[in-house]
């Protein structure tokens, strides 16, 4: 049973609707970012450790339903292709498609008969989404916590307030506390297979050098461009780690971003676009990943592998995987963190150093890494 909560701030108490836990039907909204959908796996343990018979499904876009694929507590992954419906949109002949695919996803929530919706946005898009799933109980944040006004209309029960810069991680968290849950915030774990470590490990084996192998992910989403650190910074950084460490350095790279990642121009660059959980095999073997505020950082945290993250327009405090196995690197820049999506200098990038970033990497390898159970 879900125990009810009596400082949670509930439209209703959720300890008078729950089934036993082998006949629960659970939904979760969390549809992107890639590295958002990473901060939300601790909160799927939690649920699968609060209601371990319960049936599970999440709806995510397609980027991020690869890397969910095989994961043992998720029962049913419904991929939302959002991305695809805004291409087409601008052609009035598609629209009979995109309304019959909305139709569709639709009919096909709403026989579930979900018993408890989870919404990771609550934002007007995923209201949306709980408008076409429906759901008898449907858990959101504070509404002093969400950025869309309206984002919180549809949700019956709403989680405690979250305190200050609360780690997105933590945050999450509250909307299965909200739940019932108690216990510390689990870990997270990926579906990652043997024959993937396998290969990740006979990768990094080829690289040149005797040091550690350290991961390099120059690239960052086009949505969040403000978040690049400079090429000729990563350049640096890679020639004082080689001179210094001798070590193996690997550039990863995702769709779209190669050309970003052959820009660095140094070695070695990752061959082919991999996997999605393959990439995240790679991290896996890794001993360092050194990347900007980017969806790879969450998935080495998910995985144990230290981090040296870089953050100038958004507040590490909040973004940084979590916990931090490794250390976080905030700009200098009086301007830093600051709220805005486009900048013209991105001067807050620019001030941290290679120099910085190497004392970093250090201090992080000296560190024991973290196996995940």
């Amino acid at each position: 049973m879900i125990a009810a909560e009596t400082q949670r701030p509930a439209t209703e108490s959720p300890s008078n609707f729950c089934k036993g836990s082998e006949s629960l039907k659970v939904l979760i909204v969390r549809t992107s970012a890639l590295g958002d959908v990473a901060h939300t796996l601790p909160s799927l343990d939690a649920l699968r450790s609060l209601f371990p018979e319960a049936k599970v499904h999440w709806i995510v876009e397609p980027l991020g339903a690869k890397l969910l694929e095989g994961h043992p507590s998720i029962d049913r992954i419904i991929v939302l292709p959002r991305q695809k419906w805004k291409r087409v949109f601008h052609n009035p002949l598609e629209w009979p498609a995109i309304l019959g695919g909305i139709w569709r996803l639709s009919r096909s929530l709403r026989k579930e008969r979900y018993d408890v919706v989870l919404d990771f946005h609550c934002n007007l898009r995923s209201a949306v989404i709980l408008l076409l799933a429906g759901g008898r109980r449907r858990v959101g944040f504070h509404p002093s916590d969400i950025a869309e006004r309206g984002g919180a209309l549809l949700t019956t029960i709403r989680a405690a307030k979250a305190p200050p810069r609360l780690n997105k991680v933590e945050k999450n968290l509250l909307l299965v506390r909200a739940l019932g849950y108690r216990a510390p915030c689990p870990c997270g774990t990926l579906p990652i297979s043997e024959a993937d470590r396998d290969w990740a490990r006979a990768l990094l084996a080829r690289l040149p050098g005797s040091g550690p192998a350290v991961v390099i992910h120059p690239a960052v989403s086009k949505f969040g461009e403000i978040k690049r650190w400079p090429t000729g910074h990563f350049r640096e950084l890679i020639d004082l780690l080689r001179s210094r460490h001798n070590a193996k350095t690997l550039i990863t790279w995702g769709p779209g971003e190669r050309d970003i990642a052959t820009e660095v121009n140094r070695p070695t660059l990752l061959g082919e676009d991999v996997p999605l959980l393959r990439f995240a095999a790679i991290l896996s073997q890794a001993d360092l990943l050194i990347s900007a505020d980017t969806g790879a950082l969450p998935i080495a945290s998910l995985v144990g592998t230290p981090t040296v993250g870089l953050y100038g327009p958004k507040d590490a405090v909040v973004y940084s995987p979590y916990p931090v196995r490794g250390e976080t690197l905030s700009s200098p820049a009086p301007c830093s963190p600051c709220k805005l999506r486009e900048c013209e200098h991105r001067i807050c990038m620019s001030l941290i150093r290679p120099d910085a970033v190497l004392k970093a990497a250090e201090l992080a390898l000296q560190g024991a890494r973290v196996v995940p159970t």
